[in-house]
């Protein structure tokens, strides 16, 4: 795989250390111009406060590179979210092929997928780590708004357990002093608003619902939690137990 793992003083296989919690990549094709969009999401084991976290990935020349990703957030239990973005140059496309690689206290740790590393095709939307069934797709903890904007736009991405579903976020815009809900949309063609062909379920049998969260004029904040009903059974994405909350700037 190309680890180079010379330059680090010891080495383990993660026991949860760090694992995959979501990646996305999708190619927007316009006028001829294709450009590769690929997001990660990493959660790990806060060690320590000096840590670096990292997608080892292989470039469409063959080589392998680290891809630096920055803090988002805490999730409760001792464990963070870290994140970031790539795009390689326009009219490059190629499938993705990472690990992840986590440094703190001396030590590297990895998730390779038992050995096999992560593969994610070029052109595919959205894939979910092991044992994640729903998940927030495009979180933002600042949400910028126009001064009259009344709704607050996101996504859940889920794995299609069954035919017979329902997604609802439970949602306030007063710190839980009340609550609303709302249910999100299963949209077959989600990914052709970016000019991708990307199937809406994917082969992992993955699929984006989008939702909009009724904010009103006023408020400042919200705080939401994403609930998934299938086979008689409820999953929840609510952040680690902590719920989500992005603060609303009016501009």
């Amino acid at each position: 795989m190309g680890l180079g793992l010379a330059a680090w003083s010891t080495v383990a296989s993660a026991a949860g250390e760090i694992k995959l919690q979501q990646v996305t990549s999708i190619v927007s094709s316009k006028y001829g111009i294709s450009q590769q969009s690929s997001t990660f999401e990493v959660n790990v084991a806060n060690l320590a406060y000096n840590k670096q976290v990292f997608a080892h990935y292989k470039q469409a020349d063959g080589s392998w590179v680290d891809l630096p990703l920055t803090y988002s957030r805490a999730v409760g239990s001792g464990r963070e979210i870290w994140t970031t973005s790539y795009s390689p140059p326009l009219n490059t496309t190629f499938d993705l092929q990472f690990a992840l690689k986590y440094v703190v206290n001396g030590q590297t740790y990895w998730d390779n997928n038992n050995g096999n590393n992560h593969f994610v095709p070029k052109d595919s939307g959205a894939h979910l780590g092991a044992g994640i069934n729903v998940h927030n797709l495009y979180y933002q903890p600042t949400v910028r708004l126009g001064v009259s904007d009344a709704y607050v736009y996101g996504a859940a991405a889920l794995r299609n357990l069954a035919v017979l579903k329902d997604v609802t976020i439970v949602y306030s815009t007063d710190n839980w002093a009340t609550t609303k809900s709302t249910t999100a949309t299963y949209s077959p063609n989600h990914w052709a608003g970016a000019y991708s062909s990307a199937a809406n379920p994917n082969a992992d049998g993955i699929e984006v619902w989008p939702f909009s969260l009724n904010v009103g004029a006023g408020a400042s904040q919200v705080d939401y939690a994403i609930r998934y009903t299938v086979n008689g059974e409820v999953h929840w994405d609510n952040n680690g137990g902590q719920n989500y909350r992005s603060a609303l700037v009016r501009q």
